[in-house]
């Protein structure tokens, strides 16, 4: 989930958005669209995550507890293909020494990924971080970097007794310390380089499995129809998709103001929906948030054409894509309008033939919910959600 946008760049999409016809437009079959290759990209068709499991800021002592067999048989039960599993460096990589992997980590990950496989899902090992110290130290410290590529080199040799169709690498969750001007000199132009080198040193050591890469700035879907594909083979190129952040980000404390101090905020938008909402507020930035924000008209239309530029740069390519990370933070959003932003992304999903997978199974943008205020038991499906993801 990505922080505050350029501001610069939104608007100026969004004016695409909202200005391009979308009449008379012609989907080409691309034979590399993930869920119609007949291959173990596949799998990768219908995904959810499964947040603060192994993130850096779990609690450690539930990392074997936290989700067992009966809650991948409900999520395989439901309709999904897989799970991504974000896992915090912190978690593996030993602090005193990069490229070494904790052992006692490692073997409870091995555990829960055994367990996912086993229920029929596969899952997307996703490099997860949260804060922006360790990817400083990877943007600027050649000692990091070569370590990092040696951790991601053992990473792969130790999982690749998995299949191909069974576990899938994902090299670094939202880069984007040069998007963020986190630090001096750093631009975004790092990245692309770097993952090159990480690409390398897992084929080294599993020279078949698939690889998912993306671009800087919060995997974000405009950066990436600017790179250039990496010449190797089983990759496979993601996206995030949080547009309009002003909707599935209001009342998100991390987010800042005045994206916290949203509520109720429409989806669809125009300047009708919207008007009462701006009467009632005080703070001056909320007033021209949701002054601009009802401006943009923001609809399904403009979903739709914000994935088809993805589809069409993949298409060009002749590259697999996904998008593995959507939602909206489910406290403060009207819970019809969640339901309809959830049906537009992945109907466009689907329409340019993309995989995908949804932010997240039961924290606060989850799909799921436990009946009482305790983690007891399995949670139980928002069945309108699942019904709008196509699931039911």
């Amino acid at each position: 989930m990505k922080p505050i946008r350029n501001l610069i760049i939104v608007c100026f999409f969004i004016s695409l958005l909202t200005s391009c016809s979308k009449s008379g437009e012609t989907i080409i079959d691309n034979e590399n669209s993930v869920g119609t290759s007949g291959r173990a990209l596949d799998k990768l068709a219908k995904g959810i995550n499964l947040n603060n499991w192994f993130n850096d800021f779990s609690d450690k002592s539930q990392f074997a507890t936290r989700y067992n067999a009966s809650h991948f048989a409900s999520i395989k039960a439901a309709g999904f293909t897989y799970i991504r599993l974000p896992i915090g460096p912190a978690t593996l990589s030993d602090p005193t020494n990069i490229a070494q992997i904790q052992p006692a980590n490692l073997a409870m990950v091995d555990q829960a990924i055994k367990n996912i496989t086993a229920s029929g899902l596969s899952v997307m090992l996703d490099i997860h971080s949260y804060g922006d110290a360790f990817e400083i130290k990877l943007a600027t410290e050649p000692t990091t970097r070569a370590s990092f590529r040696q951790f991601w080199k053992n990473l792969a040799t130790y999982f690749k007794k998995y299949d191909t169709s069974q576990i899938f690498f994902e090299i670094w969750n939202e880069p984007h310390v040069g998007a963020a001007q986190a630090i001096a000199g750093i631009d975004k132009n790092w990245w692309m380089p770097f993952q090159g080198q990480i690409i390398q040193s897992i084929r080294e050591a599993a020279p078949d499995h698939y690889i998912v890469a993306g671009a800087e700035n919060w995997n974000s879907w405009y950066d990436l129809t600017f790179i250039q594909p990496y010449n190797s083979k089983n990759i496979v190129y993601n996206f995030h998709f949080y547009d309009p952040y002003t909707f599935t980000h209001q009342g998100a404390d991390w987010a800042g103001s005045p994206y916290s101090n949203l509520r109720n905020v429409p989806y669809p938008a125009n300047p009708q929906n919207v008007s009462a909402l701006i009467t009632s507020s005080t703070p001056v930035d909320v007033k021209n948030l949701l002054n601009w924000y009802g401006a943009q008209r923001y609809n399904s239309d403009s979903i739709n054409y914000a994935i088809r530029v993805v589809y069409s740069w993949g298409l060009s390519k002749n590259v697999p894509i996904i998008c593995n990370e959507f939602g909206a933070y489910k406290i403060y959003a009207p819970a019809d309008n969640r339901l309809k932003y959830h049906q537009d992304v992945r109907n466009a999903l689907v329409k340019y033939k993309m995989g995908w997978a949804v932010w997240e199974y039961d924290e606060g943008f989850g799909i799921a919910e436990y009946p009482t205020s305790t983690r007891a038991g399995v949670p139980v499906w928002n069945d309108p959600l699942l019904t709008v993801l196509g699931l039911k």
